[in-house]
């Protein structure tokens, strides 16, 4: 395999990602972005978000977790083409 044999194929392969995969770095970005004007525009933000923890476990933090981690252990059926 040659490295202009390799470097042929990776354009391929990102033309197949979804819009969403594509773009990941930008979105990862935004939200830490979106996060910290958050944070210095509601004073009282990360107090509030302190306050929803049920045995030393913040809610927040769980429930995002649990979003990112659900298409991974989603049962899923695969597709051929």
């Amino acid at each position: 395999m040659t490295a202009s044999h390799t470097t042929d194929r990776a354009p391929a392969a990102i033309g197949r990602l979804a819009t969403l995969d594509r773009f990941l770095p930008v979105w990862i970005g935004a939200a830490m972005a979106a996060g910290l004007l958050a944070g210095r525009a509601i004073p009282d933000l990360g107090a509030a978000l302190d306050a929803v923890a049920v045995g030393g476990i913040s809610l927040p933090i769980a429930l995002g977790l649990l979003v990112m981690m659900y298409p991974v252990l989603a049962p899923r059926t695969e597709q051929r083409s």
